[in-house]
């Protein structure tokens, strides 16, 4: 909705930019450069509002509220609707009914762009969902300081102790009820329908939560690359069934890691 309602007030603004200066002036819509600066100043005016969304819900909701806030995380969502909306990218949801009610759970997903993260915050509209992200989140231009906010953590994985306060941190926001996003490759696959090695230390929130792990798999056509926009570009998220923690309590990282990596790849084969 929120994404929409950007669009309406480019259009608005851009269509009375040009009934004022153009056709009001002349009877005719004949000025190219009228109509030019009219859709400029409709985008300026759409980013005006989308970014001052951003700010004024940041200081009343972001900075006051408990990170698992409805509220907070409902504002958040519409926010990562935005860039789905322009970018013109339809997801289509297999097996959302195996996503627990309780929201103090892990999930573990295959990583293929920056665009899983808004992809799963939009679909998933009924947990409050946090990431195990990386230090360059952070300084994403206005979104990025929403992100500690929400119950995401930064890990350094440069750095082993940091590391391992960051798992700490993951493991405490799943026992506090958030539902906790963990990318095990620990980056981004640059090939579409194949994934890279697990990080065996991303395992350690499943076992030391004591909560369910859902295993997601993002599954992208072959040529998602060669859509271009406006062409729609189409992703199907698969959620798997939950694993419950008595399943996996006695395995150790590596066990887990191949289970839920055969889970994942699964999808992947079959496209």
């Amino acid at each position: 909705m929120f994404a929409i309602l950007l669009l309406i007030i480019n259009i608005t603004v851009s269509i009375l930019g040009v009934y004022l200066f153009d056709y009001k002036v002349y009877g005719v819509i004949n000025n190219p450069l009228i109509i030019i600066l009219s859709i400029l100043v409709g985008t300026a005016a759409m980013l005006f509002v989308f970014f001052s969304y951003i700010e004024v819900f940041y200081y009343l909701v972001a900075k006051r509220r408990p990170q698992n806030s409805k509220l907070k995380h409902f504002i958040a969502k519409q926010i990562m609707t935005v860039p789905l909306f322009f970018t013109n990218i339809r997801v289509k949801v297999i097996g959302k009914e195996n996503l627990p009610e309780n929201p103090g759970f892990s999930i573990y997903i295959n990583h293929t762009s920056m665009m899983d993260i808004p992809v799963l915050m939009y679909k998933l509209n009924k947990h409050p969902v946090a990431f195990l992200q990386r230090t360059k989140v952070l300084n994403l231009f206005a979104v990025g300081k929403w992100t500690p906010k929400l119950g995401c953590v930064t890990i350094d994985r440069d750095n082993p102790r940091k590391g391992a306060e960051s798992i700490i941190k993951v493991i405490k926001n799943v026992k506090n009820g958030l539902t906790m996003v963990v990318f095990p490759e620990g980056t981004r696959s640059k090939v579409i329908g194949k994934m890279n090695e697990f990080k065996l230390g991303s395992f350690k929130v499943a076992l030391k939560s004591k909560a369910p792990l859902v295993p997601i798999t993002i599954v992208k056509p072959e040529n998602f690359k060669e859509v271009k926009w406006p062409r729609p570009k189409r992703i199907t998220l698969v959620i798997h069934e939950p694993i419950p923690f008595n399943e996996f309590r006695q395995m150790t990282t590596q066990d887990l890691s191949i289970t839920v990596r055969k889970i994942i790849e699964t999808p992947l084969q079959k496209s």
